[in-house]
C-alpha cells in the first residue's frame, strides 16, 4: 500500500504542477523540478498516459485547486521555519519557543501530506486502471523525497 501511495504522490507531482525535465515538441521551455516551464511536462504525461478530454480538463482543475492550497500552506511552513531559524540563532534562544515551533512545523508538514493524499486519490479516480498501471511504470525511477533538504533515489 506504502509503495503504491508513493508512485501515486510522485506521479500527481509530475502532473499537479512540476515540468518534465525535457522539452516536449512545441513547448518553449524544459521547465524542470521548481521552475516556471510552460507546463510540457504535465502536457507529455497526459500524452503518455492517453488521457480523454474530459480527464485532461479534470485533471487541470485538480491541479489548479492543489496549486491553491498547497501553496498557501507552504507559505506557513516557510514563515514557521524562519521564525524557528531566527529564534535558534539569537544569542539566548528561548528553548520553550523553539520546541513549540518545531511542534507545529511538524502539524504544518502533516497538513501538508494530507493534501497530497487527498489529491492523489483524486488523480486515481480519474484515471482507468490501464492508465494508473502505466502511471506506477512511468513513475518507477523518479526520485523520492528524502533527507533534510535534499532529494533521496529509490
Amino acid at each position: 500500500m506504502m509503495k503504491k501511495t508513493l508512485v501515486v504522490l510522485a506521479a500527481s507531482a509530475l502532473l499537479l504542477g512540476f515540468n518534465s525535465a525535457s522539452a516536449a515538441p512545441g513547448c518553449t521551455s524544459m521547465g524542470g523540478f521548481g521552475g516556471r516551464g510552460a507546463g510540457c511536462g504535465v502536457t507529455m504525461m497526459e500524452e503518455r498516459l492517453g488521457l480523454n478530454e474530459k480527464q485532461s480538463e479534470k485533471m487541470d482543475e485538480l491541479r489548479s485547486i492543489h496549486f491553491r492550497k498547497v501553496s498557501s500552506e507552504r507559505r506557513k511552513l516557510a514563515a514557521m521555519e524562519r521564525e524557528l531559524q531566527t529564534e535558534s540563532l539569537k544569542a539566548k534562544p528561548d528553548n520553550k519557543k523553539i520546541y513549540q515551533l518545531s511542534e507545529q512545523i511538524g502539524k504544518q508538514h502533516t497538513a501538508l501530506a494530507r493534501l497530497s493524499s487527498t489529491q492523489m486519490a483524486e488523480v486515481a479516480a480519474i484515471l482507468t486502471p490501464a492508465q494508473l498501471d502505466s502511471m506506477r511504470t512511468m513513475t518507477a525511477g523518479w526520485p523520492r523525497p528524502g533527507g533534510y533538504g535534499g532529494m533521496m533515489l529509490k
